[in-house]
């Protein structure tokens, strides 16, 4: 090519005649920007702008001199430079300022170079020198609940009273804080946060925040917080202190230490509240009777030192599940029962039943905050509620409630102790007593009434049957239900061995004009226990030596004879049996107190044998015509008159040792039971 050339230009020249030569193309060089400015940059980092250098035209650029000059030269160091640059090329400049102070640095990066018409070019340069600003500030606003109070100067945070231990972690937005922020205009680095003192291990760093090992870097304006929190160590010790130090590159301020001190909050009991939220009826076709609303809790909040008392704000009835409740709102923990340092994180409750209507008890129902036992008998209860939190401070406190059933006439039967043993609680109406023998109402079957289909006898047996014959009823009083009665509780001796017989109105009766009776009997049903050990004893027919009487067993006991294969009355060998001993309670118009216990403690009746019927009161009720009969409007109370003990026999032994009194007779197709 350059052959070519060269014989294109000697031809073009031996071909002219005329006109001037061609003129030589000259460098050009090109400089961008005219000036650098590198801001603010941190003492002793560095900061790296670039020049871009052009040759403009086909013709190179050769470099004289490429410097940096001035009197804050020596901040600024100038990389590698070319020496010419190739037609129509470019280079690029490396300057890099690196300020030695906190101070405004200038400079001119000088170019020179055969550029004919700019040989010499100038770029000023300009830098400044900065330090970060370290400011710390112990904060503690009252607008964000902050509980503690903090000082600017000297900076110093009280925590306040904070108990030793708390099974609730602190709200990290109410606790005291330190503000770390770079007020400058260059990076900041935070090096390290210690906490120091005499009680260092009392003070820290909330559980949620975290200071990295290597320490953060903040830009200029930039900043964190660090929540801290107070743990007293120990409760021997009241009051504590400590630092808390945060370190940086600020040459100016490279360290910030802030006071800390704290004191320690005696632990407080927890509050303590409890409630009877339900009633849950033994019958399952009616409702459940609540007690657990927002009004019902509010009275209960501060219960009294003697515990509160429910007897007449909640409706129970013998057999009844009660549910038993300590907290008051199950979603906010600071409501009772609760504990003022962990809410109810750590709380043990322990319910105990105190008293029954038996008397003093110390039977433990539970151990969580809600319990729930059947009331069985009628009477009064008291339960006790006892709160401890998780250092062992403790509250007590009790609630009272009655069990009754808020009729007019309530029997109620019991024979504790006796558990496999079977006793049946009659009641009978006066419609069904002849003459004056106590036992003639006994078993009165379903041939009475209107239809002939009214017993005159409640009791467990005689309601099984009814319900197993349909039209069958215990049709007592007027029309409807309201004055019929009903067995509340049938115990088989099994469960808590009470059974309990209840009416309204018991005036009704068609033969209560002017006052009536109805007798209270007990039936030994069954008997499934083993017997005594030495078990031997023989009925021989002689004095205080029948079938049931104590023949040579324990005075406690009483011979239970094998009935024989005959069916006849039971004689000879028989085993001695721990003997039942029932008592009858009698309670008027919903009253939780017995009108009469009997027989009275520390007396005792003993049921000798099954199929034994004991007649065991009369209740004389005043008649239609009382009702209302006394000056001041009321009437006249019942009359309970025990009698003096009195047995028969209703029913009949199995052969073969068995103690299940069975049917002895038959009333259509219904095996039944009749007198011996």
């Amino acid at each position: 090519m350059r052959f070519l050339l060269a014989v294109t230009v000697v031809l073009g020249v031996a071909g002219c005649r005329c006109g001037p030569q061609v003129s030589q193309v000259k460098p050009t060089l090109g400089v961008a920007p005219n000036g650098l400015d590198f801001g603010q940059v941190k003492v002793g980092e560095a900061r790296q702008l670039t020049v871009k250098l052009d040759s403009q035209t086909r013709t190179s650029v050769i470099f004289s001199s490429i410097t940096v000059d001035g009197p804050a030269a020596a901040a600024f160091r100038l990389g590698s430079t070319p020496t010419e640059l190739g037609p129509e090329a470019s280079e690029t400049l490396r300057i890099t300022f690196t300020p030695p102070a906190e101070a405004a640095f200038t400079a001119t990066l000088t170019i020179s170079s055969n550029d004919p018409e700019r040989g010499v070019v100038k770029v000023a340069l300009a830098g400044e020198g900065a330090e970060p600003e370290f400011v710390v500030t112990p904060d503690c606003p009252a607008s964000r609940a902050c509980v503690g109070t903090v000082v600017l100067d000297p900076p110093s945070i009280d925590f306040g009273m904070r108990p030793a231990s708390s099974a609730v972690p602190l709200d990290s937005t109410k606790v005291p804080a330190i503000v770390v922020v770079n007020e400058g205009d260059v990076s900041l680095h935070v090096d390290s946060l210690t906490f120091g003192g005499a009680d260092a291990t009392a003070f820290s760093l909330h559980p949620l925040i975290t200071f990295p090992d290597g320490g953060v870097t903040l830009g200029a304006q930039e900043g964190f917080n660090l929540p801290l929190q107070f743990l007293p160590t120990s409760e021997a010790q009241n009051t504590y202190a400590g630092t808390v130090t945060l370190t940086s590159d600020d040459p100016r301020n490279p360290s910030v230490t802030i006071a800390l001190q704290g004191t320690l909050k005696p632990n407080e009991a927890p509050s303590i509240c409890a409630n009877l939220i339900r009633v849950v009826p033994q019958n399952v076709t009616e409702n459940p009777r609540d007690y657990g609303s927002a009004s019902e809790w509010m009275t209960l909040m501060n219960p009294p030192a003697g515990g509160v008392d429910l007897s007449l704000r909640r409706d129970v009835r013998p057999g009844d599940l009660v549910v038993l409740s300590a907290i008051s709102d199950s979603t906010d923990v600071t409501k009772c029962s609760s504990d003022p340092e962990d809410g109810r994180a750590g709380l043990t409750y322990l319910w105990r039943l105190t008293r029954d209507p038996t008397g003093p008890a110390n039977t433990p129902l539970g151990a969580t905050e809600q319990v729930q036992f059947r009331a069985t008998r009628t009477g009064s209860y008291t339960v006790e509620l006892t709160i401890a939190d998780s250092r062992g401070s403790m509250k007590t406190t009790s609630l009272q409630f009655v069990a009754s059933v808020k009729q007019d006439l309530v029997v109620q039967l019991e024979w504790p102790g006796f558990s496999g043993a079977d006793l049946d609680l009659h009641l009978v109406r006066p419609t069904a007593v002849t003459g004056n023998d106590p036992f003639t109402g006994a078993f009165s079957f379903f041939n009475a009434g209107a239809a002939n289909r009214t017993s005159g006898d409640i009791n467990g047996y005689a309601n099984t049957i009814r319900g197993a014959n349909a039209g069958f009823d215990f049709d007592w009083g007027g029309a409807g239900s309201l004055d019929d009665p009903r067995l509340n509780l049938d115990d088989r001796g099994d469960g808590q061995l009470i059974e309990n017989i209840s009416m309204n109105y018991p005036e009704n009766d068609a033969t209560c004009d002017a006052g009536c009776t109805y007798p209270v009997l007990v039936h030994y049903f069954e008997d499934n226990r083993m017997p005594m050990s030495p078990p031997a004893c023989v009925v021989d027919g002689t004095p205080n030596c029948g079938d049931g009487e104590q023949c040579a067993c324990t005075p406690q006991q009483r011979c239970v004879a094998d009935a024989p294969a005959d069916g006849g009355a039971p004689f000879g060998a028989g085993k001695c049996y721990a003997a039942p001993a029932p008592v009858v309670k009698v309670f008027f118009y919903g009253s939780a107190t017995p009108a009469a216990t009997i027989p009275v403690p520390p007396a005792e009746v003993l049921l000798g044998a099954p199929c034994t019927l004991w007649h065991v009161a009369d209740i004389d009720w005043p008649g239609r015509a009382l009702q209302g009969s006394l000056p001041d409007g009321g009437t006249p109370p019942p009359v309970i008159r025990p009698s003096a003990p009195s047995f028969a026999t209703f029913g009949r032994r199995a052969v073969g040792g068995s103690l299940a009194c069975s049917p002895n007779v038959t009333q259509g197709a219904v095996n039944w039971y009749a007198r011996e």
